[in-house]
Formats: C-alpha cells, sequence, structure tokens
C-alpha cells in the first residue's frame, strides 16, 4: 500500500466517524482541533449545533471524495429523520414532519485532526429542478472510476480544466475554451440539465440568461484527484439569473467534475441557496 493510500484509508476512517457521529448525535467523540472552525449554510456554529445534526438519523444516498494531497473530503448526500426500521429509537427535537436535506460536507484534517468543518444543506426541490431529493442517487460510480495512467491530467491541468468552467459561466471568456467530452452529462441537484434545448456548451454560448459572477476568491478546490479524473470545486455565484430576487444575493454552487480524455465529462452539482456568503471566501483555498 502506498502512502497516499495510507492516508486515503485514515480519512475514510475519520470521514465515516463523523457520519456516525451525526447519526448518534454524539459530536464529542470526534477528533476536533483544539483550534476547529465549523459553519452550516455560512454561520460559524458549535460542531453538531444545527438541524441537520439535529435531524439525521439516517443517510439514504452518500459518496465521499478525498484528497490526501489537500488533507481535505468533501461529502455528498441525502439525511433523512425517519428511519426505514420505525422501531428504532434516537433522540431527536422533531418529530412531526418528515425532514430530509440535501447535504455537502467539506472536512479539512490537519495531524488527523478535523480543523474545518462547512456543512451547506437545502431542505426542499428548487424551482425549475425538476427532481426532488428523493430522486438525487449515490454514489455515481462514473467518479470511481481510475483513469489509465498515461491518460491523467496533473493536478494544474484539473484546477485550470474548472477554472475555465467558472470563467466561461461568468463569461469572462467564450464557452470554446471549454474542453468538453462529447459523452458530457451535468445533474443539478439531481436534476439533468443536459440533453434539452441546448448541447452542453450550448448555455455557455447561445442562453442569454446564463450568466453569473464567480469572483476568483469564492473559488476553491478541496479536493482534486488526478487518479480519478475528479476534481470537486466550491464557487460563489454572484448577479445572475434569479439573482437579487427575494433578497437572494446569489447562490452558492458545490461540483464534482469527473474529467476524462483532458475534457469534462461528468458534473454532479449541488445547490444550497443561501443568502449570505459561507464565510470561508477569504481563505488561503482559492489557489
Amino acid at each position: 500500500m502506498t502512502e497516499n493510500a495510507k492516508i486515503r484509508r485514515e480519512m475514510i476512517s475519520i470521514m465515516e466517524m463523523y457520519l456516525e457521529a451525526m447519526i448518534e448525535k454524539k459530536p464529542d467523540s470526534l477528533p476536533l482541533a483544539s483550534t476547529c472552525r465549523a459553519t452550516y449554510n455560512g454561520k460559524t456554529v458549535t460542531v453538531g449545533d444545527n438541524e441537520l445534526w439535529a435531524n439525521t438519523l439516517i443517510i439514504k444516498q452518500r459518496q465521499t471524495f478525498i484528497d490526501p494531497v489537500s488533507g481535505e473530503m468533501v461529502f455528498f448526500g441525502v439525511m433523512s429523520n425517519e428511519p426505514r426500521e420505525m422501531n428504532e429509537f434516537f433522540p431527536i427535537k422533531v418529530h412531526v414532519y418528515k425532514k430530509e436535506y440535501l447535504t455537502t460536507i467539506r472536512i479539512k484534517l490537519i495531524n488527523y485532526q478535523i480543523a474545518e468543518i462547512e456543512e451547506l444543506t437545502i431542505d426542499d426541490r428548487l424551482r425549475y429542478f425538476y427532481a426532488d431529493i428523493k430522486d438525487v442517487v449515490l454514489p455515481d460510480l462514473e467518479f470511481e472510476m481510475i483513469v489509465p495512467e498515461e491518460e491523467r491530467s496533473t493536478r494544474d491541468e484539473l484546477i485550470q480544466l474548472v477554472s475555465d468552467y467558472w470563467d466561461c459561466a461568468a463569461k469572462w471568456k467564450p464557452a470554446e475554451v471549454l474542453h468538453i467530452h462529447p459523452d458530457a452529462q451535468r445533474f443539478e441537484n439531481g436534476y439533468c440539465t443536459t440533453n434539452h434545448s441546448n448541447s452542453f456548451r450550448g448555455d455557455f454560448k447561445h442562453n442569454k440568461s446564463f450568466r453569473w459572477d464567480t469572483p476568483e476568491a469564492s473559488r476553491c478546490y478541496p479536493v482534486v484527484d488526478p487518479v480519478r479524473g475528479l476534481v470537486v470545486s466550491s464557487c460563489y455565484m454572484l448577479n445572475g439569473a434569479g439573482a437579487n430576487r427575494d433578497g437572494l444575493m446569489g447562490a452558492r454552487i458545490v461540483e464534482a467534475f469527473k474529467i476524462k480524455d483532458g475534457a469534462i465529462c461528468r458534473l454532479l452539482a449541488f445547490f444550497p441557496v443561501m443568502d449570505c456568503l459561507t464565510g470561508w471566501e477569504t481563505s488561503d483555498k482559492t489557489s
């Protein structure tokens, strides 16, 4: 087993520990660094003190992305307060209404202690995203497939591809600079946005309402995995279609990118709609 593989094994163990602690309501069981910082939908919180922890009894869908170089992990999942086995008992504050959360969790480790926790959720379907939370299916095994060594992009090349994607979303660069695989598919909160009126590239070229400012300071790349051709990136999207409506500043988006043959092939996008920045925008993870 290589050193990176050993690190991955330990990181995966900590993520599993984190998810179990969430289900069992035991944040004190986690290996938290003394300086650990946690946010929930952009607000600083005490670890475990938010509605996601209060309502998570089971995890219906799940997929974890690991980067042993950065020491960061990103989890995509669907959390619920409705156990399948109704005779199970867990302490929970809300019993009356069924709750489900489309969730991303970013965890940063330093010396195998949890130094950063960023939890982002949405608990209902966004209009015009024609899939409900229950329709999300994980894991997406495309992201687990190994890219042959001779076909792999470097970390820098993978980050540049995703950076171009954000630039094109802002129309700072023309759509033609994007390297898009002919098999490209994109899913937003479980809804397939490709194969409709435009090509994948068509939104960037033809859809005039499709434009968002994507400040470089808001971009981060916590997981970059050349072996799997994988990047998980997050960005805050401002002043675009639907922004400034009902006081909404913009939208935080977290996307997992599968890059194959040097081109973007598959994307899983989670939109936790927020009326504020996440609080991590000025961190050093924007390079």
